[in-house]
């Protein structure tokens, strides 16, 4: 029950509109471990090779396997993802890269670059530094105003009246019944509301997420960047459980129950 609500969840979730998006607006890539042409894992040892070279253009940059940060967690949109086109041909290696968004938008892309380096390794290594050159024409610079593709979630389009960051803007007595749990180093309060839940941060200043009951003990989980299913274990912890697209895995984070 939990992971069919969290596949509709999540198709909805992925609602979104595209549009033309600055490269600075991006901090993140994500690189996959084998691209489609490979056909082993960091074959010719590209995939190392494409991390370290966008790490030196300034990118944070994972591996699509490699466990992220909290702030990329259930945020498919937040990253542009590397991806490597094959265009060798019998006498030459040549290729082009490219990074995009969630949508599958091109935010850059290099000129076909080549190589008649015979051998596959030092060729193919050799034509993805040329390609490289064309990034760092582009000057890339972290912008925290810009904003990237948007993403629009269930948070969007429906609001509840009571508990917004709005509203939320008293200290702790005004929530004499609140619970206190941790996650990630953090604090959060929850916040009983007609049979649903407010997830609070800042000493409830901030509504980080709503959940508003679905079925036997299962909530929706919805803090715009991660949508799912939740429930409370037998020590009252909160248990939320959420597709993430880009490993194709279900992840389970908990929140602990302290207070």
């Amino acid at each position: 029950m939990r992971i069919r609500l969290i596949l509709v969840l999540m198709f909805l979730s992925q609602i979104g509109l595209s549009q033309e998006s600055n490269l600075n607006a991006y901090k993140h890539v994500i690189v996959p471990m084998q691209f489609d042409f490979q056909s082993e894992s960091n074959q010719y040892q590209l995939n190392i090779l494409s991390r370290v070279l966008l790490k030196e253009e300034g990118f944070e940059v994972y591996m699509d396997k490699e466990e992220r940060p909290m702030e990329l967690l259930g945020d498919t949109c937040a990253p542009l993802f590397f991806e490597i086109e094959d265009t060798s041909g019998f006498l030459n290696i040549s290729l082009i890269v490219r990074l995009k968004d969630c949508y599958d938008n091109v935010i850059f892309e290099s000129e076909e670059v080549s190589t008649k380096i015979k051998k596959y390794k030092e060729g193919y290594q050799a034509a993805l530094k040329q390609a490289f050159t064309f990034l760092a024409d582009e000057n890339y610079r972290y912008d925290e105003n810009l904003s990237p593709a948007p993403f629009k979630s269930i948070s969007n389009v429906k609001k509840k009246s009571s508990g917004s960051a709005d509203e939320v803007t008293e200290s702790g007595s005004k929530y004499p019944n609140k619970k206190i749990y941790k996650f990630g180093g953090e604090t959060y309060w929850l916040i009983e509301q007609d049979k649903n839940f407010i997830l609070l941060t800042s000493e409830g200043k901030v509504n980080y997420a709503e959940l508003e009951t679905a079925d036997r003990g299962t909530y929706i989980f919805n803090s715009g960047k991660i949508i799912g299913a939740a429930f409370f274990d037998a020590n009252g912890n909160l248990n939320v459980e959420y597709m993430d697209e880009d490993l194709g895995e279900i992840q389970h984070i908990t929140f602990r129950k302290i207070d």
